[in-house]
């Protein structure tokens, strides 16, 4: 699925505001976005499958992290109203001008994060992008904290004339400043010494010769836009609240970006394989169970034509040897006068034994070759169930036709030699 990503300036907008964007394929990669700016009236549409994301700066966020009341999972409507109370004194503008947005897996989080910015601003760059055209289904930060167990990261962006510092901090959550690469020695940045030995240094192209210098130890180079990227690959959503996209739609461009990412990410890889050798596996066993059920029911079909031939010599060819030989074996009953199950003599003899005592032997009846009809025949439902079961043991169904009751030879006693 492609996926245009949008990042909204920090001022509000108007007719010259150019949005940075890019167009990501379906395929993961590592190399550099191609980042390009436009207004958004010519931002591009990309055709269905697609996914539009608003990218939040990381100067336009606050982090914070609170104590939930418990069971407020349960309590949808709570939400909002408990994240202002407990926000409410941690922030220098009013709660209600901001907005606010939980972490993907709070209600399972001691302590979830909360990102937040400005309600208005954010409002307005949505508004203006859907004036465009363009329906924001995901909204996520730039940067944000990393897991609790993780090192702390120190990101470079921009380049040397505008750079910025950025820190995301597992406990703290994410603070930046602008880099200063005449400094005398190097900047504390918020961080303990030990703090600053294990953190993740990564800058962009045209940093990574200066972060080196300040932390006195070598920063990974990241291709241009590669945070980009990994917001995408984050479970943050700051879409909630009044801002929460429709939910049908929103829950089918997750099931989409979902199965997307196990097809193509590489992380799922070993997932992808697994599920290919299960397959293949499963793939195997059946074509053998096939092979098997095959090789088993030749062999029946013919012990079943060499006991055809053995028992009736004169049989030229063997088509159906069980029907074969049961048209043998009737022939023969015929022929030394013997009574089959179908002939009228054994028929009425089975009913008569099968009748209930509380009910009179019909009177007329129609007779066909392994059939008996009964059309003035009318057993209460008790005396039904006797007759069915009685003559089921004999290997004879009986059923409702029309206004009569048949008794009939069962098809699997007639292919019985």
């Amino acid at each position: 699925m492609r996926t245009l990503i949008i990042q909204l300036p920090l001022g509000m907008p108007d007719t010259a505001t150019a949005y940075p964007h890019a167009l990501l394929g379906a395929a993961p990669s590592s190399q550099a976005l191609s980042l390009q700016w436009a207004a958004s009236s010519l931002l591009p549409k990309p055709a269905a499958p697609a996914e539009t994301v608003a990218l939040v700066p990381a100067a336009a966020l606050s982090w914070h992290r609170v104590e939930l009341p418990a069971g407020l999972h349960k309590q949808p409507a709570r939400w909002q109203a408990a994240l202002r109370g407990l926000l409410e004194e941690r922030l220098l503008d009013e709660p209600s001008q901001l907005h606010m947005a939980l972490q993907a897996d709070w209600p399972n989080a001691a302590r979830p994060w909360v990102a937040v910015c400005d309600r208005a601003w954010l409002s307005a760059h949505l508004h203006t992008l859907e004036q465009s055209g363009l329906q924001v289904d995901r909204i996520v930060p730039e940067l944000f904290p990393p897991q609790a167990l993780e090192a702390c990261r120190i990101t470079a962006l921009g380049d040397a004339d505008s750079g910025w510092l950025w820190v995301s901090h597992a406990e703290r959550g994410v603070w930046g400043q602008p880099l200063d690469l005449n400094a005398a020695r190097t900047p504390a940045w918020g961080l303990s010494d030990e703090e600053r030995q294990q953190a993740i240094a990564q800058a962009e192209p045209g940093l990574v010769a200066p972060l080196s210098k300040l932390l006195d130890t070598p920063a990974r180079l990241m291709a241009r836009g590669q945070h980009w990227r990994d917001a995408l690959a984050s479970d943050w959503d700051l879409a909630q609240f009044e801002f929460q996209a429709h939910g049908p739609m929103r829950r089918m461009k997750q099931l989409q970006r979902g199965l997307d990412s196990l097809w193509r990410h590489p992380r799922w890889r070993p997932v992808r394989w697994g599920l290919a050798l299960l397959l293949a596996t499963q793939l195997v066993g059946l074509n053998a169970w096939a092979w098997k059920t095959r090789a088993d029911w030749q062999a029946q079909q013919s012990s079943w034509a060499q006991l055809l031939r053995e028992t009736f010599p004169q049989t030229q060819v063997v088509v159906d040897a069980p029907l074969q030989m049961a048209q043998e074996v009737a022939r023969l009953r015929q022929g030394s006068g013997q009574l089959g199950a179908g002939d009228l003599e054994s028929m009425l003899a089975v009913l008569g034994q099968s009748l209930p005592q509380d009910l009179a032997a019909p009177r007329q009846w129609t007779y066909q070759t392994g059939q008996l009809r009964l059309p003035d025949f009318k057993p209460t439902a008790t005396q039904q169930q006797v007759l069915q079961q009685g003559l089921g043991a004999q290997g004879y169904q009986w059923r409702a036709e029309g206004g009569a009751w048949v008794m009939s030879v069962n098809p699997a006693e007639k292919a019985k030699p």
